[in-house]
C-alpha cells in the first residue's frame, strides 16, 4: 500500500500553508519552536490530506486539547475544524480468512492442549491490540476490526509523511546552499528580512515541484 499523488499533493499545500501561519522559517524562533511548529504542520497537513478517518479525527482532536494549538488548527482547518474534532464513527469490517487463521492457530499453539492455546491466543491477541490503541490516534474508540484497518492506513500515511519531508528537507537545503553561494559571490550578505523572505519564496517554489513529481 501507497499513499496516492493527490495525498502528497494535498500534504504539501497544507505543510506550507502551516509554515506560513507559524511564521516558519524565522530566525528570531527557537529550535524547540520551530520543531513544534514543523511537526504541528506535517501531522495537520497528514490529517487533512487523508481526509475523514477515525484516526484522522482522533489526531485533530488530540492536538486540539492544547490551548496554543486552538487558533493555528481553527486558521488553517476553517470549516472543517469542528468536523475533524468531532469522532467518526464505521461499522466495517475485515473479512477473515478462516483458512489463514486455522494454520496460524496451528503454527503458533499445536502443540499445546485447545484449551490452554485458546487462552494463550486470546491473551496474544489483547495484548497486541492495547499497544495499537495507544499507538493510533482515537484507537481507544475502535474495537479489533476497525482498528487493524485504521493501523494499516495510519502507518501507509506516515510513511508518506517522513517520506514527503525528508525530500523536501533535502531539496530545501539544495536550494539554501545555492542561494547562500550566489549571495557570496554578488551581493554578499543579506539581511535578516531578505533572507526569511527568500526562505519562504524558496519554499513555495519546492513544494509545488514536488507536488508536481509526486
Amino acid at each position: 500500500m501507497r499513499a496516492s499523488s493527490r495525498f502528497k499533493s494535498v500534504f504539501l499545500e497544507q505543510m506550507l500553508m502551516g509554515f506560513q501561519l507559524s511564521g516558519f522559517p524565522c530566525r528570531t524562533m527557537s529550535l524547540r519552536a520551530r520543531m513544534q511548529a514543523i511537526k504541528l504542520s506535517a501531522d495537520v497537513a497528514m490529517a487533512v490530506a487523508r481526509g475523514s478517518r477515525r484516526w484522522t479525527h482522533g489526531l485533530i482532536a488530540h492536538l486540539s486539547k492544547k490551548e496554543d494549538n486552538k487558533s493555528f488548527l481553527k486558521c488553517i482547518l476553517g470549516k472543517q475544524y469542528e468536523r475533524l474534532t468531532m469522532p467518526c464513527y464505521s461499522s466495517w469490517k475485515i473479512q477473515r480468512c478462516k483458512t489463514i487463521l486455522r494454520r496460524s492457530f496451528r503454527e503458533r499453539f499445536g502443540k499445546q492442549k485447545p484449551a490452554q492455546a485458546c487462552t494463550l491466543a486470546r491473551s496474544l491477541v489483547k495484548k497486541r491490540a492495547q499497544v495499537l490503541k495507544r499507538l493510533v490516534p482515537g484507537g481507544k474508540a475502535m474495537d479489533g476490526y476497525s482498528l487493524l484497518d485504521e493501523t494499516m492506513d495510519y502507518v501507509v500515511c506516515l510513511q508518506a509523511q517522513v517520506d514527503l519531508m525528508r525530500h523536501l528537507l533535502g531539496a530545501f537545503e539544495a536550494s539554501k546552499l545555492r542561494a547562500q553561494t550566489k549571495g557570496t559571490s554578488s551581493q554578499g550578505r543579506k539581511s535578516i528580512k531578505d533572507e526569511t523572505d527568500g526562505n519562504k519564496k524558496d519554499l513555495i517554489e519546492l513544494c509545488m515541484h514536488l507536488s508536481d513529481n509526486a
